[in-house]
């Protein structure tokens, strides 16, 4: 069957199956946070403007001029001569989110501004406040140096926001968002501990696992097409040298759906090889007859006496003719399937002879048209290899062989 070896899932395996399984989940958590952090983060809008104030004479060393103005700017002369200026009493309208002075290193310039709800406001805020300024720097005397309002604040045009961009907070929330989610990914995958690789299933089931059956997500009423499954058709040989025996496909109460589903189409590719009977409930019975023409398990073999009856689940006492060697059973493991889930299967059936086992990975459309493509073009690569070691261009046929016994 298909080439999976026996070892733990790598990490990046890990990521994949979590991404295909809770993609909802990173979806969600990105948009979430993309639209709640600009509206949790938003602020209010108000103007802004700028006066200017210079050096004209300056006598103090030029590094320490930047520090010497803040320590003017934030002054309580300073605080009580703004408010003076401004008609204003000392309220949050000067405090230091409001009024602010950008006195850069190395530069004889310094920026008085102001913000206020509005224009107007603001423009007389930040020229009261250089006013001020200038007359507290030019208290310092000769020491110091002379000062002037180089530049008076304009009525600003249109309003400001503080911090970053709604679109860029937008970004930054997406991308948290998103990596919160692949977070919980992880979490959820390190708790759940996946069943992804033959190693996984190997250690449990103490047997080779017979390999993967990748066939499309469950649809109300719709089976695929055998030939579109990979996987199915190395699984149907296997099965062939049971002849008039009976095997059992079990799988934890979760992976039912998936189980039966491969039991119909085991049933579809094997007809034309064995007289199949299949045991299993109404249902499932109901879809075999509708598409095989027959009745289950009930019906009368046919003159050949080649037969293989495929038993759903546990095997009905009333329906199936137990053997006198243990009832052989392949363990049917969902892709994903929780590893405590799959070690519970197994010890369910330590009474039974378990066969093998086999991985079935339901996937989207996308992803199993993708599959059934790669399937295809390893089958024609390996018949192109056969008819040429044959020198033939013809395919061999699925050939029964003779010697074939029922399993013990």
């Amino acid at each position: 069957m298909n080439d999976v070896r026996a070892e733990r899932a790598p990490w990046y395996a890990t990521a994949v199956w979590g991404l295909r399984r809770y993609a909802v989940v990173v979806i969600a958590c990105g948009l979430g946070s993309g639209i709640a952090l600009p509206l949790l983060s938003a602020s209010e809008s108000s103007y802004q403007a700028e006066a200017l104030v210079v050096a004209l004479q300056l006598e103090m060393d030029q590094a320490a001029l930047a520090p010497y103005g803040q320590a003017v700017f934030t002054s309580d002369a300073m605080q009580a001569r703004v408010t003076a200026e401004s008609g204003q009493s000392a309220t949050a309208e000067t405090d230091a989110d409001r009024l602010v002075l950008v006195a850069a290193e190395d530069s004889i310039v310094h920026a008085v501004r102001a913000r206020s709800d509005e224009a107007t406001s603001a423009a007389q805020l930040a020229n009261d406040a250089a006013a001020a300024y200038v007359v507290e720097l030019n208290k310092g005397g000769s020491g110091v140096g002379t000062f002037a309002l180089q530049t008076p604040a304009q009525v600003p045009s249109r309003p400001t926001s503080e911090g970053p961009p709604v679109a860029l907070r937008a970004v930054m929330g997406i991308i948290g968002g998103t990596l919160l989610g692949l977070g919980l990914i992880v979490l959820l995958a390190a708790v759940r501990r996946p069943v992804l690789r033959a190693g996984d299933v190997e250690s449990a089931v103490g047997k080779p696992v017979l390999g993967v059956v990748v066939m499309p997500a469950a649809r109300a009423g719709r089976l695929p097409d055998p030939h579109e499954v990979p996987g199915l058709v190395p699984m149907a040989r296997a099965l062939l040298p049971l002849i008039d025996g009976s095997v059992v496909l079990a799988s934890s109460p979760q992976a039912a759906v998936a189980r039966q589903r491969l039991l119909l189409l085991l049933a579809l590719t094997l007809t034309p090889y064995r007289d199949l009977f299949v045991s299993a409930p109404l249902g499932v019975q109901s879809a075999v007859a509708a598409r095989l023409g027959t009745v289950g398990a009930d019906s009368s073999r046919s003159a050949s006496g080649i037969g293989l009856e495929l038993v759903d689940g546990v095997a009905p006492v009333d329906t199936l003719e137990l053997p006198d060697w243990p009832l052989p059973v392949i363990l049917v493991v969902g892709y994903g399937e929780p590893n405590a889930r799959m070690r519970r299967l197994v010890a369910n059936h330590l009474d039974d002879e378990i066969l093998t086992a086999v991985i079935v990975d339901e996937r989207g459309w996308l992803l199993n048209r993708h599959a059934a493509y790669r399937s295809r073009r390893r089958d024609r690569a390996a018949s192109a290899a056969a008819a040429s070691a044959l020198g033939t261009r013809e395919e061999t046929p699925l050939v029964v062989p003779d010697s074939a016994s029922p399993a013990k």
